[in-house]
């Protein structure tokens, strides 16, 4: 083990899609879910729920299969547009507590929560990330905090569901042992290949010798396996770049949505956006607000000095700019807003700062 531990969360969201689609639809909780194809025989499964795992349905099953294997289930196409929100609000989510983010994928995120002097101590930090995902976004999820990414992605697994498990220092080596190789950290066949020559446990792969294991995944297979079963696993996780601009953008699937309605939908994408700067300490100096109808896009933009990062301001200052674009509300299909030019926040406060809708660039 590294003389010195960093503390890795890792995030478990599994299964993402589906937890999205209830969020749009309760009615779905407790449920079995199905996400991909239309149900009627085409497509492939991309997601399922717990329920519907139980009666054998997995991510690359044909929907056919899945239908005759769980006919019960609710079957969802799936909603890009929305996946691809909420994972950016995750990602803002876990920014707050850490710059030192990583999303392997949609269902899962590590991050780094080895606190610098006087910082939140990681168990504490990691049950806010937990509560604000459920606050936030009505998501739940299973977290594992250790030493290394394998350790704390093991202990998530094992947290299941909506639990916190931490693999105390100086255990993590006990903890892994006992544990099998998860498909995720090699291939499948290379797995069973292990399991076959004698090395079925973590355990088992910490002590053999390389060159026993080398003959059976190869020499630098062996090496990272080894690593990983002694808890030594990876390099930091790395830190978050900041962005060049920030984009939000909704549908208006609501036909009969009307001004005030779409106006309060332009104001939560500002708000959405406003959490997604907070992170980088950034501010935006340019702001562009687009309502989409089958004809035409109607645009308008502001540049700002001050530029601007407060969740209100920005939210006011976005439906002030939208208010004129709404009318008629009829026909409209979708919101897109963007923030660019962006850049450092000031330090310190103005001493008097001005209202939101007289902060445009003279």
């Amino acid at each position: 083990m590294k003389e010195r531990r960093r503390s890795i969360l890792h995030v478990d969201l599994d299964p993402f899609f589906v937890s999205v689609e209830r969020t749009l639809a309760p009615s779905l909780r407790e449920r079995p879910v199905v996400i991909g194809g239309d149900g009627t025989g085409m497509g492939f499964v991309a997601a399922a729920s717990e329920e519907a795992r139980e009666r054998g349905v997995r991510a690359g099953l044909p929907v056919s299969e899945a239908r005759r294997l769980c006919p019960e289930a609710a079957f969802r196409r799936g909603d890009l547009d929305a996946y691809g929100r909420v994972s950016d609000e995750v990602t803002a989510v876990l920014l707050s507590a850490s710059r030192r983010v990583e999303r392997p994928s949609a269902d899962e995120a590590f991050v780094d929560l080895t606190p610098e002097t006087g910082g939140t101590p990681p168990v504490r930090a990691a049950e806010r990330v937990r509560d604000e995902l459920q606050r936030r976004l009505g998501l739940d999820a299973s977290l594992g905090l250790a030493s290394s990414r394998l350790a704390a992605r093991i202990a998530s697994g094992w947290a299941r569901p909506r639990g916190l498990l931490v693999v105390l220092p100086g255990y993590e080596l006990s903890f892994l042992a006992g544990n099998k190789i998860d498909a995720r950290d090699l291939p499948p066949h290379l797995e069973l290949a292990l399991e076959r020559a004698g090395y079925p446990t973590l355990g088992a792969v910490a002590a053999a010798g390389e060159p026993e294991l080398a003959a059976v995944v190869g020499a630098a297979a062996a090496v990272r396996l080894r690593a990983a079963a002694g808890g030594d696993d990876e390099p930091p996780v790395a830190v978050a770049a900041p962005p060049a601009s920030l984009q939000e953008e909704a549908p208006v699937r609501d036909r009969r949505s009307d001004a005030p309605a779409l106006a309060d939908l332009a104001e939560s994408l500002a708000r959405r956006a406003a959490r997604r700067l907070k992170p980088f300490r950034l501010s935006a100096a340019a702001v562009t607000i687009e309502v989409r109808r089958a004809s035409e896009t109607a645009r308008a933009a502001e540049s700002l000095r001050p530029a601007v990062s407060d969740e209100s301001e920005l939210a006011a200052l976005v439906r002030t700019l939208a208010q004129p674009l709404l009318e008629p509300a009829e026909g409209v299909r979708g919101l897109l807003l963007r923030l660019s030019k962006l850049e450092a926040s000031s330090a310190q406060a103005p001493l008097f700062p001005e209202s939101p809708l007289l902060r445009r660039a003279r």
